[in-house]
């Protein structure tokens, strides 16, 4: 076996953690965690964190596979196909013919006032939540279950990017909370997008007028469709354009004035 690049080596050594998206053929997008357990004869092979996809998603071999890795300012990312996965979370997958080493930055990250509902499921139970989930898929409006234990629809000033948000919200949920999240993007005619988000981080925080405490809370997206993961990627560049116009207008009148 040729001796593999030196990208390969800091990318996807054995113990490193990397993200997996799995594009399915009902043309929505499966995101993980996983650990690197060994590159051999050709391939890839991985274990899933927990206990790894649902059974029911049609992940099957020749899936297209997408895995990423951030270090510092450095991103590793490739793109490659399935071929195997068991029931217990391993995978199997083709060595990428190329990695692509990039330096990590802010293109696709926002900050945007919008309305986010979320709720808790009423399992955390992938499966289910994914099955509730398809139920709303295709859905106009806010579709949600006003019964649902946690609900909140006040705008708010949401951090997005192509794999989650960012926001600040009064409940205080625990690492691997899975949530229904119903996304308001603005326009003329609005869109809503509809997610499974997963609680990757919380950061409890004080507001000084009230004192009351608020959490900053981080969500990765377990599973999206693609079409709305482009709409969102695009809503957050064309917000990047915007502020980045109303920046140099602003520059330039204070340039004027001087």
């Amino acid at each position: 076996m040729p001796e593999q690049p030196s990208e390969y080596a800091a990318f996807l050594r054995p113990g490193n953690i990397v993200h997996i998206g799995v594009d399915l053929p009902d043309k929505t997008f499966a995101e993980d965690v996983a650990t690197v357990i060994c590159t051999d004869n050709g391939e890839i092979r991985l274990q899933l964190c927990g206990s790894g996809f649902p059974r029911h998603l049609p992940i099957i071999s020749g899936s297209k596979i997408l895995i990423s890795k951030g270090e510092g300012r450095t991103l590793f990312h490739c793109t490659t196909q399935l071929k195997d996965a068991s029931s217990e979370g391993a995978l199997r997958i083709e060595l990428p013919k190329k990695v692509v080493v990039s330096e990590r930055c802010e293109q696709t990250r926002e900050d945007v006032t919008v309305p986010v509902k979320y709720y808790l499921p009423k399992s955390q139970n992938m499966g289910r939540v994914i099955s509730e989930w398809e139920s709303l898929r295709g859905c106009q409006g806010g579709c949600i279950d006003e019964a649902a234990p946690i609900l909140s629809g006040r705008k708010s000033l949401v951090n997005f990017s192509g794999n989650g948000l960012r926001f600040k919200i009064s409940d205080c949920l625990s690492y691997g909370t899975l949530l229904h999240l119903n996304i308001e993007l603005p326009g003329k005619n609005a869109e809503h997008i509809h997610a499974i988000g997963s609680i990757v981080r919380t950061k409890e925080l004080l507001e000084e007028m009230n004192r009351v405490a608020y959490y900053s809370t981080s969500m990765s997206f377990k599973m999206i469709e693609s079409s709305d993961r482009q709409r969102l990627i695009k809503h957050i560049l064309a917000e990047q354009r915007r502020s980045l116009l109303e920046k140099k207008r602003s520059d330039s009148e204070l340039g004027s004035r001087s």
